[in-house]
Parts: C-alpha cells; sequence; structure tokens
C-alpha cells in the first residue's frame, strides 16, 4: 500500500513537471567583501572589496513557482587595510576558489512568452578549495590563512529571462564566523551578476 502511494505522488509530481525542467551553464561575477571586527588596538580599518570570475550550471524546476539548484566554481577574496596603534599599515588581501551550491526558491512575478521577471531567495553553502593570502604584497603560506572551509549564506536577487537566457543579480549575506583566529569575526558579504543559457 506504502509503495503503491509513493508510486502515485512519484507519478503526480512528474507530471505536473514535465515540461517545466530547465538546463544550462552560466557565467557571472562576483564582487566580495570581507566584514571584520577588531580590538581596540586598530586606529584605522578599511574593508575593500575583491572580484572574481563563476562559471558552473543551474536547474530550474517548475511554473510560476520554483526551485533553482546551482553548482558553481566561484572566485571570492577581499581586501582589509589596517593600521594599528605605534605600527605600519598592513594590507591583507585574501583570495579564495570555492565550490558554490545555493538552492533558490522563485516565484515568476511577470510572465510573457518572451521574457519573464523572477524574484528568488535562499541558502548557500561555499566549500573553499584553494585559499591564498597576500600580506603587504608578499604570499604567505597556508598556516598563516585563517579562513574557515565553509561559509553558509542567505542569497536574495532578482533576474529576468529572455528567450533561452537568463540574467541574475543576487546579494548573498554570510551567516557564520569564517575567520579561525581567536578573538575575531570575519563574515563574507557577496554581490553577483550573472548570464545562463537555457539549453534544455
Amino acid at each position: 500500500m506504502k509503495k503503491s502511494a509513493l508510486l502515485l505522488i512519484t507519478a503526480l509530481v512528474s507530471s505536473m513537471l514535465y515540461g517545466q525542467i530547465a538546463l544550462g551553464p552560466k557565467i557571472g561575477i562576483n564582487v566580495n567583501r570581507l566584514s571584520t571586527d577588531m580590538s581596540e588596538s586598530i586606529t584605522l580599518l578599511k574593508e575593500q572589496s575583491k572580484s572574481g570570475l563563476q562559471v558552473g550550471a543551474f536547474a530550474r524546476v517548475g511554473g510560476k513557482t520554483y526551485i533553482q539548484p546551482e553548482i558553481l566554481i566561484s572566485g571570492r577574496g577581499g581586501k582589509i587595510n589596517l593600521t594599528s596603534t605605534g605600527s605600519s599599515p598592513v594590507n591583507y588581501e585574501y583570495s579564495m576558489t570555492a565550490l558554490d551550491i545555493p538552492v533558490l526558491i522563485g516565484n515568476k512575478i511577470f510572465n510573457t512568452p518572451v521574457a519573464k521577471l523572477r524574484m528568488f531567495g535562499g541558502p548557500v553553502a561555499s566549500f573553499n578549495l584553494n585559499k591564498k593570502l597576500k600580506i603587504n604584497e608578499l604570499n604567505h603560506t597556508s598556516e598563516d590563512i585563517h579562513i574557515k572551509d565553509a561559509i553558509w549564506a542567505i542569497a536574495a536577487g532578482a533576474g529576468v529571462d529572455v528567450l533561452m537566457f537568463t540574467f541574475d543579480i543576487r546579494y548573498e549575506l554570510g551567516l557564520n564566523n569564517i575567520s579561525s583566529e581567536p578573538g575575531q569575526s570575519m563574515k563574507s558579504r557577496l554581490f553577483n551578476v550573472s548570464l545562463g543559457w537555457k539549453i534544455f
């Protein structure tokens, strides 16, 4: 009985989604900033953004309301310039290559045969595959890079579909402290623009 019910539900869901599945590649640009707090000994703190390329693929399942999982290789990072009391300025430049896995839920708020306007949001899991650090333009070893391997974020944005092309703008707000340095907090703030091609 349970197996029959499961098969029936699967068949119903499949029939509802038939013809409403899109797959394709996408490419984009990230503008990432690392937001940090420092101790009271810091007299000047300046956070700067760092841009990076994003490539991957997406799937979209549903009609007016849809779910869109993605898998992306993403360039991330940020620059932090600080001056401590009685010390020379120190410039930190972080560069990361991450595997991003967003799972977005969206809704089409304007729908015509040619163009569709969408709004969406959802969680994003990012796993750092490679991390680099320059301090005053000098490369440092991995032991000096106090950045955790996982970044958890929430994303929100809007997009437009024109024929087979899909254009998205989104903002990701980092949720967890990605610094492994004791007493220091660092979170990711990311703005992304991407272009996708629905080939299926």
